[in-house]
């Protein structure tokens, strides 16, 4: 029970404190749990500003800055708003769409790391995410809290706002979307993570 406790946090740390490198906060913040609805103008909008914020990112050369944190939240709190806009039968497919967004940026930063040959390299990788983490939560602080959030985090739907449940509801949402040996390369990359995040003297999400 502990062991799986453990699990769920951590995926639900996955979930909504990396997420705010991208935009997977947009993507859990609706609907888990929910039954899929046919695919809607508004949602292929949406889905494509998502999209496109991971393709800049993955053109993005050299370490992220204060700057760059602040164009992307602008963009997240671009599409939390139409997202606040939308009927919430078609929520479910914008938390998919997002989900799928968060799980290949965190691929690729997972693979980024795995591929780099010295323990040193590691660290440096390690550190420039961390710092990009740190200049997300400042760009976040500054530019306060959108419309359509409540408490910093987007609104949910009746029923989803224990966080036990969502929990529950977010591991399961992965397991059924990805297979075991995705699940075992980000588990392995959140823990170095969190190991250099203690290292360095940073609260956990």
């Amino acid at each position: 029970m502990a062991g799986q406790r453990k699990r769920q946090a951590r995926w639900w740390w996955l979930g909504a404190g990396l997420v705010v490198m991208l935009v997977g906060s947009v993507g859990v913040a609706w609907g888990l749990g929910w039954f899929e609805q046919p695919e809607d103008p508004r949602v292929i909008e949406i889905g494509d500003m998502m999209w496109g914020m991971l393709e800049r990112e993955r053109q993005r050369e050299g370490p992220g800055n204060f700057f760059t944190a602040v164009e992307r939240v602008a963009g997240i709190g671009t599409i939390v708003l139409k997202v606040s806009t939308l009927p919430e039968n078609l929520r479910p497919r914008i938390m998919e769409i997002g989900f799928d967004v968060m799980m290949q940026h965190m691929g690729d930063r997972a693979d980024l790391y795995f591929a780099l040959k010295t323990a040193e390299e590691r660290q440096r990788f390690l550190d420039q995410e961390l710092s990009q983490m740190d200049f997300m939560r400042k760009a976040v602080e500054s530019a306060g809290k959108p419309q359509g959030m409540q408490g910093g985090r987007p609104n949910g739907p009746p029923g989803m706002r224990g966080s036990q449940e969502r929990e529950n509801k977010f591991t399961k949402f992965v397991i059924d979307r990805t297979s075991p040996a995705e699940r075992a390369k980000l588990e392995e990359f959140i823990t170095v993570i969190e190991r250099r995040m203690d290292a360095t003297g940073r609260k956990r999400q």
